[in-house]
């Protein structure tokens, strides 16, 4: 007993000791010639943030944008105009968004995607319990990517950075902070107007009186929100089925039918909680009704409709894409995986081609975002106040971060653990 204790005792010291012998982080942005731009922002404009990373008493891990990705600023569309407008404040939500929750070295990433909680909590920015997330994965078991808004993939370039809070893994492109449903709908799949999602961000804004509707309001408002959005071609598929509802007495079927597509409890729900084998997930919908998740052929699927694409990040939850529109009235309906399309559960009228013209509801696009969440307006793009120091130096290469600054070297953890293997051996 006492020799499991004293044990103990000395194994912590030699973890301390070890910890104490890394690097700070001002060290790693000083021996890193790469994170000149990164560190000069930080030490100039956000030096509370800098404290607040060195004196963090949880462990973080750093995504750390390398040079070249401060000199891409200027092409970034969404964040672009705070650095361009040098908007303190949006871009310190932006740097925060770099800041992740717990200690994830490459080794604890998994070659799917896990999604973890930042530093980005200013509710100005995200409606996400606990901070707005972030995508980590490491593919084929080497190459390191973390996803952020709008599916914006930034590769790490340099992985494994040990500093005395964490790790530090240096990327080439800034993280993008998740913007505002409508924002993202919009911009989502703008090259292929058939798996865009304006029809189903149309349908939402649909309203007789040219107010903002009760579901718009909704899903820009309400915190850890999953919606699961029809792309225009599943919408148009069912177009008359769909343009019926919206025009019978008081739209209520209408209504029903999308807060079908919407999860408030439990959320955001992304595709990590998805069952992967043959149990299925039920989940209550805003309409009341349940929706069952299943995995099958290496597919998601809701009911009997595919998840094209997961975990499309907004300000306020997640976002699915899925290749058909459900119905309240139709939950029984099964998958059939080896349809590449799975087949329409309401009526589709006339066949015939996709045509973009007939994608209904796409007249009734917001011209603006009426949310709580303010840094995303159907633009999505970040700017506008304040004014901050930034650089965009070209990258200049990566090195082995150098252990300088006052750190305790390696001499002296031999020492700490020569003391504990005497005093256990004087136990015994």
């Amino acid at each position: 007993m006492h020799f499991a204790v004293v044990l103990a005792f000395c194994l912590s010291l030699i973890s301390r000791s070890l910890q104490a012998s890394l690097p700070s982080f001002t060290d790693v942005l000083s021996s890193q010639t790469n994170l000149s731009s990164f560190s000069d922002v930080l030490n100039k404009t956000y030096p509370d943030l800098l404290t607040r990373i060195e004196t963090s008493t949880s462990p973080i891990t750093i995504l750390a944008p390398s040079n070249a990705a401060f000199a891409k600023t200027i092409y970034y569309s969404i964040i672009g105009p705070a650095f361009s407008n040098n908007d303190v404040g949006a871009i310190k939500a932006i740097l925060d968004y770099h800041v992740v929750e717990g200690n994830h070295p490459s080794t604890s990433l998994l070659p799917t995607f896990q999604y973890f909680p930042t530093w980005l909590t200013n509710t100005t920015f995200t409606n996400v319990t606990d901070g707005q997330r972030v995508g980590g994965v490491m593919q084929s078991g080497k190459e390191m990517f973390w996803v952020s808004g709008q599916s914006n993939r930034s590769p790490g370039i340099v992985m494994d950075i040990a500093f005395q809070g964490g790790t530090v893994h240096i990327i080439d492109s800034l993280l993008i902070p998740p913007s505002s449903f409508p924002a993202t709908a919009e911009l989502f799949s703008t090259a292929a107007e058939p798996y865009q999602l304006t029809s189903f961000l149309g349908a939402t804004y649909l309203s007789s009186n040219g107010t903002v509707s009760p579901i718009a309001a909704l899903l820009n408002e309400t915190s850890d929100i999953t919606i699961f959005a029809p792309n225009n071609v599943a919408m148009e598929s069912v177009a008359s089925s769909l343009t019926s509802l919206s025009l019978s007495n008081g739209s209520s079927s209408f209504s029903d039918l999308l807060n079908y597509h919407i999860i408030l409890k439990g959320g955001p729900l992304y595709s990590t909680s998805f069952p992967t084998n043959s149990t299925t997930l039920e989940l209550e919908t805003l309409n009341g009704t349940p929706i069952t998740i299943s995995f099958s052929s290496n597919s998601f699927f809701v009911n009997s409709a595919r998840i094209l694409t997961s975990d499309l990040l907004l300000a306020n939850g997640v976002m699915h894409v899925l290749d058909n529109v459900l119905s309240p009235g139709s939950t029984g309906e099964k998958p059939n995986p080896s349809l590449a399309t799975q087949v329409p559960v309401l009526s589709t009228g006339a066949p015939g081609g996709f045509n973009v013209s007939q994608a209904p509801f796409t007249s009734s696009l917001p011209n603006a975002v009426i949310t709580g969440v303010t840094a995303s307006p159907t633009g999505g793009s970040y700017g506008g106040g304040g004014t901050a120091t930034t650089t965009g130096a070209a990258s200049t290469g990566t090195g082995v971060p150098k252990k300088n600054g006052g750190v305790r070297t390696a001499a002296l953890n031999v020492a700490w653990l020569i003391i504990a293997l005497v005093i256990i051996y004087f136990i015994v």
